[in-house]
């Protein structure tokens, strides 16, 4: 008989004018070569089927996308902030309390780790250009190819990004205008762009609650140490259903 997999529930892109779903094959692809069997997730505002998704499901990941509504971290939303997913926004935010109440691993990614600290009572810039009073401010939405890595960050030796990597500065991609601003009770930055902008946080006792501010899907196939992480969080999750 197989082994019994860690089933792996990952939030997607819905587009409100056709009522579709949409990802990048990236994240799926991860986790399934990382050994996790991924599900794609429905963008719906049904609690039963939220709370049967909790139980369900032995992690989660939080993929890339849209910015959040301010109000979700009671601030007003500004000129600068972008496409708001209401829908998703629910979802993800609800998904995030109640994984890490359960200690159920969380894997977020760009949008993903802004979800995870504004769920857990932590804020965002709505655009770091606008808010962060910085010359020095590197490009964080590249005009690069999308696998291309294009600015340097610099990780903590005590983290899961420094365990994935072995190393104390890697290259990464950049595809955003947010950023973590106040961390939410717990975490801790594990990783930040040489302008400060935060690149990654990781909570303190959870099992797995990472969020990098990079897109690791898009850059796992042509350089492997990307895919890491993706196993780092899919053993966690397996650690998690066998308990």
């Amino acid at each position: 008989m197989l082994d019994k997999k860690p089933l792996i529930g990952i939030t997607a892109g819905f587009d409100y004018s056709e009522n579709k779903l949409y990802i990048n094959s990236g994240y799926y692809e991860g986790i399934i070569n990382a050994g996790g069997l991924p599900v794609v997730l429905p963008v719906t505002r049904n609690i039963d089927c939220y709370n049967s998704l909790i139980m369900e499901f032995d992690g989660f990941l939080l993929s890339g996308g849209p910015d959040v509504d301010a109000k979700h971290w009671h601030d007003k939303n500004y000129v600068f902030n972008g496409e708001i997913s209401p829908y998703r926004d629910e979802l993800e935010i609800f998904i995030v309390r109640e994984a890490i109440k359960r200690n159920k691993p969380v894997f977020g990614i760009c949008r993903g780790a802004q979800v995870i600290n504004i769920a857990l009572g932590g804020t965002i810039y709505q655009d770091i250009y606008s808010q962060i009073n910085n010359d020095n401010l590197e490009k964080h939405s590249q005009q690069a190819p999308k696998w291309y890595p294009t600015h340097n960050i610099h990780i903590e030796k005590w983290s899961r990004i420094y365990k994935s990597h072995a190393k104390d500065t890697i290259r990464v991609n950049s595809f955003h205008h947010q950023a973590v601003k106040d961390l939410a009770p717990g975490f801790k930055v594990s990783s930040r762009c040489e302008d400060g902008v935060v690149e990654s946080i990781e909570h303190e006792t959870c099992t797995f609650a990472v969020g990098v501010q990079w897109h690791p899907e898009l850059m796992w196939e042509r350089d492997r140490t990307f895919l890491k992480l993706f196993e780092d969080f899919v053993e966690c999750c397996n650690n998690c259903t066998s308990n």
